[in-house]
């Protein structure tokens, strides 16, 4: 999926079918926000007021770098494990044995279309991590930048959250929906702070 064209993954986004959906852009968001990052982090490389702070950010650019390659497939990723949730749907139900086959497979899909969402949310929290350290360094000509890479990331993760919740509302075993839950309520918690923090820093910056 992430080598579609923009306009064909756009255009199914918006089509009748039930992938891609919430996730799958969420996934793309998260994609975006961190390429943001990592583009003025390369843009801060070399400057001046950072010769002290090369090393830091090169290795920020790298570690951004390699969670962006893990970002990227989980679109598709997405899709497919929602896919499996419909494939169960579809199995036929017309004898006790078939009916406790379908549901046996509906909950093991469930539980896999909830874990993508919730690595997809745990990787917009890495990212956030690997920069914290140096947003410092960024430069006030493309702070703009910053925070639209870090609202990018905050609609991915909120993307992201709310897809866990979904399914985790139809799983039979409530111990493991629940723990889920609350893992993914702390992630989304600190990756709000995250955020926020990075914007009251900009709009300090451009006031």
């Amino acid at each position: 999926m992430i080598e579609q064209p923009i306009r064909q993954f756009i255009e199914s986004l918006a089509a009748k079918t039930p992938t891609p959906g919430g996730g799958a852009a969420a996934a793309m968001a998260g994609c975006m926000g961190t390429a943001l990052f990592a583009m003025v982090v390369r843009f801060s490389r070399g400057k001046k007021a950072n010769v002290d702070r090369d090393a830091d950010l090169a290795a920020v650019e790298g570690r951004l770098d390699d969670l962006l390659k893990l970002l990227m497939p989980m679109a598709e990723r997405d899709c497919r494990a929602f896919d499996l949730v419909s494939a169960a749907y579809g199995m036929p139900k017309a004898s006790p044995d078939e009916q406790g086959l379908r549901d046996k497979a509906i909950q093991e899909a469930m539980v896999g279309a909830m874990v993508v969402p919730e690595e997809a949310l745990c990787l917009v929290r890495d990212v956030f991590v690997a920069m914290e350290s140096i947003t410092g360094c960024i430069g006030k000509a493309i702070v703009s930048d910053l925070a639209s890479g870090a609202a990018l990331l905050l609609a991915a993760a909120e993307g992201a959250y709310l897809n866990v919740h979904i399914n985790a509302n139809f799983l039979k075993n409530r111990d493991l929906a629940e723990n889920t839950m609350k893992r993914a309520r702390s992630v989304l918690d600190e990756i709000r702070r995250y955020q926020q923090t990075i914007a009251v820093t900009v709009d300090g910056m451009l006031a």
